[in-house]
């Protein structure tokens, strides 16, 4: 049965919920400790991997409403990031108020050195998962962060 709103059982929605709490609060756990050996924060490791998603240049705003951080916390996070080489910021030619951010090829190796460096939590993780379940899991939760990522756009909109 595909579940709509008006036949989402109450249990299973709360259940639903707590279920992606617990994964939340855990895998930002993990991903804390994985990156405190590069001294990256979750939020400049979101960052930087929207910059790596992304690949053109990109305003600190819409960088900011993407990795769900303040103007000023990308501002922060952008300069350190300049200053070792890993972005760059160019300057608008039309607006010079505008500041876009582009990944360099550095800050790209970079990214793929610390994504690589989990890949051992990421194994033991992962230990006795049948690759058909890991596939299908892979692909849920694609399916679910591109509606968390539309309903985050409509609530931006509806704000707006």
């Amino acid at each position: 049965m595909e579940i709509k709103p008006e036949n989402l059982p109450p249990e299973l929605s709360a259940d639903f919920g707590r279920q992606l709490a617990v994964v939340s609060q855990l895998y930002t756990a993990l991903l804390g400790r994985l990156l405190a050996p590069h001294q990256l924060t979750y939020g400049q490791f979101a960052l930087l991997a929207h910059l790596g998603r992304h690949g053109g240049p990109t305003r600190v705003s819409d960088i900011a409403r993407a990795v769900d951080l303040t103007q000023s916390a990308v501002t922060k996070a952008v300069q350190k990031f300049a200053g070792l080489g890993l972005v760059e910021i160019a300057r608008d030619t039309v607006d010079q108020r505008n500041r876009p951010v582009c990944i360099t090829a550095l800050g790209l190796q970079h990214l793929d050195e610390v994504q690589q460096a989990f890949s051992p939590a990421f194994a033991q993780l992962l230990d006795g998962w049948d690759v058909a379940e890991l596939r299908r899991l892979t692909g849920d939760l694609t399916a679910l962060s591109a509606r968390l990522d539309a309903m985050r756009q409509q609530a931006a909109e509806a704000e707006a």
